[in-house]
């Protein structure tokens, strides 16, 4: 069996995760490109694994608790770093890394079209959401934690500057989540709402 991550630009901060047959990673992101969405699936990270399948996907389920975005659902607001850390131990285990070399696309039209949509959306900053340098934010899983705004992409943490993502990251390691990476703009939020959803809602 195959656990795959896949990204889509079309839906920027979330990933679906997945499982299906030996060799047919292709064609499942193949069939998961409909008329339903403007562009194809990539496929960040897929890992070929055995009988072990079932408690590598429960592992993963369980480190992404409340970021699953609908229940019964393969779909999860998290960054695909963050993901594939938890996939992490499927190769430890002997599954062997199968991601494609290139997108898996209909035609070279639909690459332009994800390299398009990427452009379009550049990086994250404050600016974008109209958030002003002295602005406090707050932890999603914990509102008491707070951060502070410095300019278009730093914060004030702890009285350090940092990125969202370091900040981030330092919290959920305390409360104990052994992961490698985050998406800081999944994380903190301003006015209840995580940075990521701002962006979503001016993007719709």
């Amino acid at each position: 069996m195959i656990i795959y991550i896949l990204t889509n630009e079309a839906m920027p901060g979330l990933v679906k995760i997945g499982v299906t047959g030996d060799d047919r990673l292709e064609d499942r992101i193949r069939e998961l490109d409909t008329t339903a969405l403007p562009l194809p699936f990539e496929c960040f990270y897929a890992v070929k694994v055995g009988d072990e399948v079932d408690s590598i996907e429960k592992r993963v389920h369980r480190g992404l608790d409340d970021s699953r975005v609908r229940d019964k659902r393969e779909f999860f607001r998290i960054s695909p770093d963050q993901a594939k850390s938890l996939l992490s131990i499927a190769e430890a285990m002997g599954g062997v890394n199968v991601t494609p070399r290139e997108a898996i696309v209909q035609d070279s039209k639909d690459t332009q079209a994800i390299e398009e949509a990427r452009k379009k959306r550049g990086r994250f900053n404050f600016g974008m959401l109209g958030i002003d340098p002295e602005t406090k934010l707050q932890f999603k899983k914990d509102k008491t934690i707070e951060c502070e705004v410095v300019n278009e992409t730093q914060i004030n943490f702890r009285g350090e500057e940092m990125s969202l993502s370091a900040a981030a990251l330092i919290v959920v390691q305390e409360m104990g989540y052994e992961w490698d990476t985050v998406q800081g703009a999944a994380y903190w939020c301003y006015h209840g709402k995580t940075l990521n959803d701002l962006r979503l809602e001016q993007e719709e």
